[in-house]
């Protein structure tokens, strides 16, 4: 009978270990979540950028005005009929 008894409360404590240190534990399982969390607001961040990139393709796709935004904006370009004043600070 004491065997068991013996036997029986050693796969207590085994289970209890796996249960608060072990591989599938409750620490383990609280690291997981806040991994998990981690990775989906980087995926919600990468998944507007995506969206607005593609808008920005499909605008540069669709029409011009958006490559002539692009050019005045990022490359400095001006339009025919135009005249470029630069005005300079004191």
């Amino acid at each position: 009978m004491k065997w068991i008894v013996s036997l029986l409360l050693i796969v207590f404590f085994v289970l209890q270990y796996r249960l608060w240190v072990g591989e599938g534990s409750f620490a383990e399982m609280v690291l997981l979540k806040a991994e998990l969390n981690t990775q989906q607001m980087e995926l919600d961040r990468l998944k507007d950028r995506n969206a607005k990139l593609q808008g920005e393709v499909a605008d540069l796709i669709s029409g011009q005005q958006a490559i002539e935004e692009i050019a005045r904006s990022e490359l400095g370009m001006i339009g025919q009929n135009e005249t470029f004043y630069q005005v300079l600070e004191k």
